[in-house]
């Protein structure tokens, strides 16, 4: 039964794969792998708006906090990409 769900598995990859429906797949994980790598403080401050064409789109509540992330920007960028295994990001806004 194992080896069938794993085989399984790897054919809903492919499927995924070849339809190039991974970004889609991934772009709605976006939000929560944002809060995830920004923790508590970043859930607090700051607000996914949207994912598009490699950009993500996050309003930040304060100032300050605003300038720290544009400082960090390709640093977040690396992060995401890293764990998601592929150059989707391209750039984030922060409004």
């Amino acid at each position: 039964m194992q080896s069938s769900a794993k085989h399984i598995a790897e054919l809903l990859k492919e499927i995924v794969k070849d339809n190039g429906w991974e970004k889609d797949i991934i772009s709605t994980k976006l939000p929560l792998l944002w809060y995830e790598l920004l923790g508590e403080k970043g859930r607090e401050l700051t607000e996914f708006k949207r994912y598009d064409e490699g950009k993500l789109y996050i309003h930040v509540h304060s100032a300050p906090w605003r300038h720290e992330l544009t400082l960090r920007k390709q640093e977040f960028i690396s992060k995401i990409n890293n764990h998601i295994g592929f150059s989707l990001i391209t750039d984030i806004i922060f409004r």
